[in-house]
């Protein structure tokens, strides 16, 4: 847009202020008050609304307080956990079974979203394999502490976050974003080329699926399109692994067809 020699660009809602920039998607003036910043980039308040302006955002939002894998796991062994009290009750044995019912309260609320069961679910593996040592001996600290290893993961990881509505930084969700959303075409090329290895007939659909995600590859798209280089290797392994099956057993096949009776 060329402006007159002299005139001074304006905000295209308040005329009466001077424009400070100009919005990167529609192109319209925009003043101090009506610029919003996106992931480092300027524009108007209506165009930062828009989905595929503040991806993120919308994927947050999708994915805000809705259950993940992890608590349906959790949900899960909760009631084998369960089990396990009536099992230690029938048996008679009063406080295995409150420890177990203890675990299952946690696992329960867990799953119900409850922010406290967050934090418990860590401590309660400790909890259950101390108690479970001084009860049957040593041997259930190991498992135990692999307990505690998965709990903490589980609390770390950036969707159980969000499933809890605990707040979490742009790069952690942009790292999640392109885990799930990104291309994942790509990704699914370059695990189907490591396949080609051991199933060669793999070889062609990680070569298809390879070329399909490199068409959509456009790092100016909003959101971008990326992860070119898993598409490549994606389609190279996908060859490689079938040029290798072909080299080791085309002649063992050309052999053995040679050896047919006519």
């Amino acid at each position: 847009m060329v402006s007159l020699v002299g005139v001074t660009p304006r905000c295209a809602l308040h005329p009466e202020v001077e424009a400070g920039g100009t919005c990167q998607r529609c192109g319209g003036f925009v003043c101090e008050e009506c610029s919003t910043w996106v992931m480092g980039v300027l524009y108007c308040a209506a165009c930062s609304l828009r989905p595929e302006v503040n991806y993120l955002e919308t994927f947050r939002l999708k994915l805000w307080g809705r259950r993940d894998t992890n608590a349906w796991l959790v949900g899960v062994g909760t009631l084998g956990v369960l089990a396990g009290v009536l099992t230690a009750l029938l048996q008679g044995a009063w406080p295995m079974a409150l420890v177990l019912l203890g675990a299952a309260v946690v696992g329960g609320a867990f799953y119900l979203g409850q922010s406290w069961a967050r934090t418990a679910l860590v401590f309660t593996p400790v909890v259950a394999g101390v108690a479970g040592a001084a009860m049957f001996g040593p041997a259930l600290l190991v498992g135990g502490f692999l307990l505690f290893v998965t709990a903490l993961q589980i609390f770390l990881d950036t969707r159980n976050r969000l499933f809890f509505r605990v707040d979490v930084s742009e790069k952690e969700l942009r790292r999640l974003w392109d885990l799930r959303v990104n291309n994942p075409m790509a990704r699914h090329a370059l695990s189907l080329g490591f396949t080609t290895f051991i199933f060669p007939v793999l070889g062609p659909v990680a070569v298809v699926f390879g070329l399909i995600a490199l068409r959509k590859v456009d790092s100016r798209a909003r959101p971008p399109i990326g992860k070119g280089w898993q598409a490549v290797a994606g389609i190279l392994l996908g060859v490689g692994g079938t040029v290798l099956w072909l080299l080791l057993f085309g002649p063992l096949v050309k052999g053995f067809l040679e050896r047919l009776p006519a």
